[in-house]
């Protein structure tokens, strides 16, 4: 699965959870306002599994942001934003809407913090695929 892939499948799933906010991709342009996510792809790795032609392990990090604007107020509204994405893509999940799957191997999350204003709760979902030769 090539990185333009994974990074597809990433775009959709997310849109599948339906997280009532929007959700943008890294480099988009858009101007902060209320609640939002902003998906970016941190690494991606290739591992050869030998020259059978058995193919590549990839694998990498896929962090969503949650923003909130009003500082504070509504962090009980992004932690659920934050289960509900922890659910969808808990370990063992499997997407594969394009030409290979995408596994998930697990989600982690930090405990929020202040960052330039907005309120921001950053979730690292790690992630393997299987490429055949």
């Amino acid at each position: 699965m090539s990185f333009l892939n994974v990074a597809k499948q990433f775009a959709k799933s997310v849109d599948d959870l339906a997280l009532g906010i929007t959700v943008v991709q890294e480099n988009d342009d858009f101007t902060p306002a209320g609640q939002w996510a902003e998906m970016t792809m941190l690494s991606h790795d290739f591992d050869s599994l030998g020259k059978s032609g058995a193919g590549d392990e990839q694998s990498g990090i896929c962090q969503i942001s949650l923003f909130d604007a009003a500082t504070g107020t509504l962090q009980g509204s992004l932690l659920g934003i934050a289960d509900a994405i922890n659910a969808g893509f808990r370990h063992g999940a499997e997407f594969s809407d394009f030409t290979d799957t995408v596994f998930i191997q697990r989600v982690t999350r930090n405990a929020g913090r202040v960052s330039g204003g907005f309120y921001q709760i950053d979730l690292s979902i790690y992630w393997t695929s299987y490429t055949d030769r």
